[in-house]
């Protein structure tokens, strides 16, 4: 969606990332997976550091909670995400709340749709499943805004404090309480660039007062219930500095929501401002400063939340990602992963999301354990990998090679069959390079053979094919696949093929891949 002020056009959206203690856990059983806490101005899941390798995946089609929710659509892109090392996204709960929550022509909020809850538990579910952190932006300035039917609706809501109290009752803690347990929600975004609600008649020109009350209602309604971290998605830092030119204070520091509610949980976690190059004439590009030179007070985690997926003026994606973190911020989210506009897609993201996994393997997907493998199976997910010809696949704590989690392929197979364990379009592996599979297989099954694989671009076949007397039993085996210097890039298929012998219902597991 387009903001236009004072004839500059701002792209505005949000999504959302978990709250946690605000010290390291001392001991993990992963990390990766793990909910994601605060020490100081970073992020820890699992006791160890991570940066949010990011992106915006808004929405796929306009109000998709309780609206036209695809879940193929969304099943196949967070694989994409996941394979592009994108360890986080956000995404838009409602665009405008013309769908999935239920509100009155008076503004009393009274719960929300059947289809809203459903499509959302599917939404939460594939994030777990490809290991992707949603960051849940809540509404946006869309909702007040005079270009949909109910926008007085959302007004009303806004400028009364029952009203208020009703959505944070009615909706926001059933929320919360709904997807607490699931740390894949790592944080809330409460609103999509409320500046505009402030600014623009056509939004309704509501005064920071009735968005403080919001957001301070919400923080404590969310830190009482949960371990969601908090944030607001910005649109620029104008709003949230005493030094930026133009500011007038930061309108959402602790003292402003404080003040409002007298509560320390009144507070945001981390900041999530944006950034695009109508900015640059008064307050710059972010990734070529600190923070603090940004304009903020650099007391918390700082995501730029928005940036264009296409880079900044004068400046590659991918140099944009290697300076933000060398600048201290803690993550970088580009617009959009799925090109709702003209701000790029993932043909421009990627190369910039692979670039810094491949430099910060480490800090994309952290293991506590010292797993950092590409595909690491951490925090119960299949990071794409599907299984076929009846085959079942799990991330499983059975056994690993390292960290806690492995993938666990179970074939039932009634006569000699081919299995495969599989995935799409996997990022990172360059022509001439070898990639490392761990491979356990146990004793007295009927197998054939076991072949890891790679596929290039032709779909042809790169395999080191291992019948089941060469493989030591009840181990971890080591096995590697060469892929051709020649080989055309990008890679179509990783996986490992299993062939059985006869009648046999068991499991291999796979681990460690790199």
């Amino acid at each position: 969606m387009k903001n236009v002020r004072s004839g500059l056009v701002s792209l505005c959206l949000s999504l959302a990332f978990l709250f946690g203690t605000l010290s390291i856990p001392s001991s993990v059983h992963a990390a990766y997976g793990d909910r994601i806490t605060i020490s100081g101005t970073n992020f820890y899941a699992g006791g160890q550091q991570i940066f949010m390798n990011g992106a915006n995946t808004p929405w796929n089609s306009w109000n998709d909670f309780g609206g036209s929710f695809d879940y193929a659509w969304w099943d196949n892109h967070f694989a994409s995400l996941h394979s592009n090392g994108i360890n986080a996204t956000r995404v838009w709960i409602t665009c405008n709340g013309e769908v999935g929550i239920n509100i009155t022509s008076s503004g009393q909020v009274t719960g929300a749709t059947t289809a809203h809850w459903n499509n959302l538990d599917s939404l939460f579910q594939i994030a777990q499943n490809h290991g992707v952190y949603i960051m849940a932006t809540l509404m946006s300035f869309d909702h007040f805004k005079n270009s949909h039917t109910n926008y007085q609706n959302w007004r009303n809501m806004l400028l009364s404090d029952t009203n208020l109290d009703s959505y944070v009752t009615n909706y926001l803690i059933p929320f919360v309480n709904r997807y607490k347990s699931n740390p894949w929600l790592w944080s809330i975004d409460l609103m999509n660039e409320p500046d505009w609600v402030y600014e623009n008649a056509d939004s309704g020109q509501i005064s920071w007062d009735r968005l403080q009350t919001y957001f301070a209602k919400a923080t404590v309604a969310i830190h009482q219930n949960s371990s969601i971290l908090t944030t607001v998605g910005m649109g620029s830092v104008k709003y949230m500095s005493a030094t930026a030119g133009g500011s007038s204070g930061n309108k959402i520091s602790d003292a402003a929501l404080q003040a409002k509610v007298n509560s320390p949980l009144a507070k945001f976690d981390f900041y999530s401002p944006h950034y695009y190059p109508w900015q640059e004439p008064y307050w710059g590009i972010p990734f070529y400063v600190t923070p603090t030179q940004w304009y903020l007070v650099w007391d918390r985690p700082v995501v730029v939340g928005e940036a264009p997926a296409l880079g900044s003026t004068g400046h590659t994606l991918t140099n944009d990602f290697a300076n933000a973190y060398t600048n201290g911020y803690a993550g970088v989210m580009p617009w959009t992963s799925n090109g709702v506009d003209s701000n790029g897609n993932m043909t421009n993201l990627s190369p910039a999301t692979t670039a810094f996994q491949s430099a910060h393997n480490s800090l994309v997907f952290p293991a506590a354990s010292g797993d950092t493998a590409k595909f690491n199976f951490e925090g119960n997910a299949l990071q794409g990998f599907v299984g076929t010809n009846g085959l079942t696949v799990a991330a499983s704590t059975d056994r690993a090679y390292a960290g806690t989690y492995a993938l666990k392929m179970t074939a039932n197979s009634t006569a000699a069959a081919t299995y495969y364990a599989q995935m799409d379009n996997p990022a990172g592996f360059a022509a001439g390079a070898t990639v490392t599979f761990r491979i356990w297989v146990p004793s007295g099954a009927a197998i054939a053979s076991v072949q890891p694989f790679v596929q290039s671009n032709a779909w042809a076949w790169h395999g080191n094919f291992q019948t089941y007397a060469a493989l030591t039993k009840n181990a971890w085996n080591t096995i590697t696949v060469s892929i051709p210097s020649n080989a055309p890039t990008p890679m179509k298929r990783i996986g490992i093929e299993l062939k059985t012998s006869g009648t046999w219902n068991g499991s291999i597991y796979v681990d460690s891949i790199n």
